[in-house]
């Protein structure tokens, strides 16, 4: 027997009426809207029903013909110790390395010396002839550029951010003709909001953040005499993903869909694909239990990967302790290896495009966001309410009016005893970025 075998007739068309009526017996009484209608941290509403969409056109990711970058973490600021994880990490699954420096915003308190000596030449020598990305973040401009020249990287995300960075604009332009006009695959300028979001801010703030972002890198690069096209083609927009898995789905949609807009509104009339490259939430992992994170981390992976991620990196589940060991990061890589060597997860492009809740909030959400972009472009730009002081005014706002939720593990089914965890080192202080500081869920706030 197969679906082909029922007869279409066999059940009565449903109505949304019917529907109703039935949900009106069962809540005995109870508001429709306080019992079944909830609301995202933007206010978005969220029915419990929604109609299919007809004819949607899918968002999948830049590459359709293969999976997901799995990004592995290069932070360890033991040098030595870092390139004994990166090799574990090359010949056990991950197709990328994201190195992080200690002045990076998403270092979390560990990371690695850019000074390092010949930090540049060993990592092109372990990844030289290998089908495997690097992604500096928090680099300045002129370690990126010794990197590209030293030898042919499979591909190279450089990193450039004029917003999360100390370096000066003019620096930033500079490299990012010199790293152009040597070619290679892979992206050069982060349009990131993971500050935001890990600071507590919302996802239509992330969003208009990463946008602004956007706008404020081709406005500096088109006066150098850069085209949008140009300019389009080698950005990455950096997003974070958390357990709420319809709302990182979503999310990860609606960047897209912002991104057309801009390309659009720079009158390139056939815009490229944008990159998005996804990191696990550091503001969801909690101290207590920490294993729970792990579940948290799977969520958030499953959401960035169906919702089109290019490329996700995760956050070892015992990262709020010190310096994760080999099992913590065996297991943040197994993560995302699991769900697209076992799960196929890949094989699927945009397994939400006509599903009409997650459509619906995707275009919510990203008119949200626009809304605050444009707020943000009205009062002077990104750069100037970072300056000012606005953007983390906003954020904390929207910190404090968040309705504290049970956290599994830490307030709701807490253990009477922890177990001990094993970890390589204590971890330093956290860097801010953008006048933002993370803040984690479970009310504790890192070094």
């Amino acid at each position: 027997m197969n679906i082909d075998s029922l007869d279409p007739n066999l059940f009565a068309p449903a109505s949304r009426d019917a529907w109703l009526r039935l949900v009106n017996r069962a809540l005995k009484g109870a508001d429709f809207e306080e019992a079944l209608v909830s609301h995202t941290d933007d206010g978005i509403e969220i029915q419990p029903l929604y109609t299919r969409c007809p004819d949607a056109t899918p968002l999948p990711r830049r590459r359709i013909d293969a999976p997901w970058t799995i990004s592995q973490r290069m932070d360890d600021p033991d040098i030595e110790r870092a390139f004994t994880q990166l090799d574990a990490d090359l010949a056990n699954g991950a197709g990328g390395v994201h190195l992080l420096s200690r002045t990076s915003p998403s270092a979390f308190g560990v990371g690695v010396d850019q000074g390092a000596d010949g930090l540049a030449a060993r990592l092109t020598a372990a990844l030289s002839g290998k089908d495997a990305s690097l992604r500096l973040d928090g680099f300045s401009p002129d370690f990126a550029e010794v990197v590209a020249g030293s030898s042919k990287l499979a591909t190279l995300h450089a990193g450039l951010d004029i917003f999360t960075s100390s370096s000066a604009t003019n620096a930033v332009t500079d490299s990012f003709k010199r790293l152009l006009d040597a070619g290679g695959a892979g992206t050069i300028i982060n349009a990131d909001g993971r500050a935001v979001h890990n600071a507590g801010g919302t996802e239509a703030q992330e969003l208009a953040v990463v946008t602004a972002s956007l706008v404020g890198h081709l406005r500096l690069l088109e006066q150098a005499d850069f085209t949008p096209e140009t300019i389009l083609k080698v950005v990455s927009l950096c997003l974070s993903a958390d357990q709420n898995q319809f709302v990182t789905m979503a999310k990860a949609r609606a960047a897209r869909m912002l991104f057309t807009r801009i390309a659009e509104a720079c009158g390139v009339s056939n815009p490229p694909v944008a990159h998005l490259f996804m990191e696990t939430s550091y503001r969801m992992l909690t101290r207590l239990d920490p294993e729970t994170n792990i579940l948290r981390n799977t969520i958030a992976v499953f959401a960035a990967g169906t919702g089109g991620a290019d490329e996700i990196s995760v956050l070892p589940h015992t990262l709020t302790h010190g310096i994760p060991d080999p099992l913590a990061r065996r297991l943040a890589r197994n993560t995302q290896t699991v769900l697209i060597a076992e799960s196929h997860l890949d094989h699927v492009i945009d397994p939400a495009a006509g599903a009409g809740g997650i459509a619906a909030l995707t275009e919510a959400l990203a008119e949200k966001a626009w809304e605050i972009f444009v707020g943000i472009e009205r009062d002077g730009g990104l750069a100037t309410i970072i300056a000012g002081g606005q953007l983390a005014a906003m954020v904390a706002e929207a910190r404090a009016s968040r309705v504290a939720k049970p956290i599994v593990g830490t307030t709701l089914f807490a253990m009477k005893t922890e177990r001990p965890v094993v970890i390589l080192g204590e971890i330093g202080s956290v860097t801010g970025a953008m006048g933002l500081r993370p803040v984690r869920l479970d009310g504790e706030a890192p070094l």
